[in-house]
């Protein structure tokens, strides 16, 4: 369970910001889009991160020492971020913030597939399952704290969990598994490129992006939505963050274990198409009590069949975990920003239009993965 704490102390503030962010936008004067380049560029520095740091997660040693790293690093720059009254320093150091957690993630996750290699969505959904639970504890924790406290002061406070999990990990890291010997040392560009460009492997890869893309419009306005179109309370907006993720984190671990015992592609299909119908019939629900049941539901189905898909992507690319998570994390997560910058332009018109942008985003992803067959293949 050290990994899954790890993830959630790391992506804590991370969590935090999806209702800070309304915040600051109303604390700075900012506008839809502006809150979408700050997602965006928090999404950039995530994925230029976790490619280098599943390199460094397949060839290091010591590799506990670099996860112990990464709270500091996240804590540093949220702090720093939290007294800045600039614009683009704010977004500056939440991006660097963002990078320091993104580097944990294909690190942690590596090591626990090596533990588990015949399990790998069960193990990923765990490991997701640690942030997505510090995701869902701290909409409710900030949509209460901002009803007293400033956005920074907020902020500061959501740094504690990172920094005391930092200093736990301190008799932890000389704990972490070192790589296979079999890996040697350096990278087969070649024999990785190679195993991408196969049509199966791209089909994931598209599928990951679009979905990737998909809950980051959704995430970064859906609270606005709340907010704004809905009339909710910051508490209430919280709630219902938090009941997505909730979805999502219950769901994960079984949803996982379900596909290692029958099969990846059906389930996957569902999941995003599902996603995908629910988050579009939320912007036609005219009973604010019926969103929250809904919200569950959108949750279950597009965040508990990430773990599947990165398990495909693994399974059909091959060669080594920490690397290839890297890769698919640095791909998802650098072109989620897309997601993020469209969604602000399309909240920018109507913040009903961002939410239904997620749910086509969630839908093309399921039907790119219609032609595969069970073993990945088109």
């Amino acid at each position: 369970m050290v990994f899954p704490a790890g993830h959630g102390a790391v992506d804590w503030g991370g969590g935090a910001l999806w209702l800070l962010v309304p915040a600051i936008a109303v604390s700075m004067g900012l506008s839809p889009f502006q809150v979408g380049i700050l997602f965006a560029a928090r999404q950039i520095g995530a994925g230029i991160t976790q490619l280098p740091a599943g390199f460094i997660g397949d060839n290091l040693k010591r590799r506990g020492i670099f996860l112990l790293a990464t709270f500091w690093w996240v804590s540093a720059a949220q702090l720093i971020a939290s007294g800045s009254g600039n614009y683009w320093a704010v977004v500056g150091f939440l991006t660097l913030a963002s990078a320091g957690a993104a580097a944990w993630h294909p690190v942690a996750m590596g090591a626990m597939i090596q533990w588990m290699p015949d399990r790998k969505a069960f193990v990923l959904g765990m490991h997701m399952m640690g942030g997505t639970v510090a995701e869902i504890a701290t909409p409710l924790l900030v949509g209460i704290l901002l009803t007293f406290l400033s956005w920074r002061q907020v902020l500061q406070i959501n740094t504690i969990p990172t920094i005391i999990l930092g200093l736990v990990f301190i008799r932890l890291a000389p704990m972490v598994i070192a790589p296979p010997r079999e890996f040697g040392v350096g990278l087969n560009i070649r024999g990785l490129a190679k195993s991408v460009v196969q049509p199966g492997a791209l089909a994931i890869l598209l599928a990951i992006i679009l979905h990737s893309m998909s809950i980051i419009a959704f995430m970064s306005m859906a609270p606005l939505y709340f907010l704004e179109i809905k009339g909710f309370s910051s508490g209430l907006t919280g709630l219902g963050v938090s009941l997505f993720l909730i979805g999502g984190a219950v769901a994960t671990p079984f949803v996982g274990h379900i596909s290692d015992k029958v099969g990846r592609k059906t389930m996957a299909i569902g999941g995003l198409t599902g996603g995908g119908i629910c988050a579009w019939l939320i912007t036609f629900v005219s009973n604010d009590i019926t969103i929250f049941p809904l919200l569950i539901i959108t949750g279950i189905l597009m965040l508990a069949v990430r773990s599947v898909i990165i398990a495909m992507a693994l399974e059909k690319i091959g060669h080594r975990d920490s690397t290839v998570l890297g890769l698919i994390s640095s791909v998802g997560e650098g072109f989620a920003a897309l997601g993020a910058v469209l969604a602000g332009i399309m909240a920018g018109m109507d913040l009903k239009f961002a939410l239904i942008l997620a749910a086509v985003l969630s839908l093309l992803a399921g039907f790119t993965m219609l032609p595969l067959n069970r073993s990945g293949r088109y």
